[in-house]
């Protein structure tokens, strides 16, 4: 499990430690996914960024995906800053907004969700109230926790009093 943190209003406040379950979505419902996106390692300007790169003939000869020109002359002298440039691809948080929620499985904890979701099969997702839509009318409110799988309190169960003998042998 993750334990994750969420802002919310003054009204909404759960406890500390307090499990959301899926019934905290209802069908119709529509949320904010956010995850971490694949990676896809060390990529060109032409799959980084979607560059044309350099013409097939017409003297140029090696570079023909290459970057093309990063910059001005003496004058500034220098590379901007996020210029688009090769490097490290994905891997990056990303929110997919507006996402519907078709139902969920309670017992399994399960949440289907219309749409593409960011991230590999088996990473972790932040499923939040959508921002950009009014709640939805049958969620509910502030939310639907976990019930504790065991339910015994500290008063149901006697509290050993004394520690066992040790035998012979051990230490202790």
């Amino acid at each position: 499990a993750m334990v994750a943190e969420f802002r919310v209003t003054e009204d909404n406040l759960l406890d500390v430690g307090a499990e959301i379950s899926a019934e905290h979505f209802v069908a119709g419902q529509l949320v904010d996914i956010q995850g971490r996106t694949q990676g896809k390692g060390f990529a060109g300007g032409m799959k980084r960024w979607n560059f044309a790169g350099l013409r097939a003939t017409h003297g140029v000869s090696v570079s023909h995906r290459s970057l093309g020109s990063t910059g001005q002359r003496q004058d500034p002298g220098k590379v901007f800053k996020n210029k688009k440039m090769a490097g490290h691809m994905g891997d990056r948080n990303r929110t997919q907004q507006n996402l519907e929620i078709v139902g969920t499985d309670v017992e399994r904890g399960l949440i289907f969700v219309k749409g593409s979701v960011p991230g590999s099969k088996g990473g972790w997702l932040f499923v939040k109230d959508a921002v950009k839509v009014k709640a939805h009318a049958d969620a509910p409110y502030p939310a639907s926790l976990k019930q504790a799988a065991n339910s015994n309190t500290a008063a149901d169960t006697p509290a050993e009093t004394s520690a066992p003998e040790a035998t012979d042998g051990q230490e202790g």
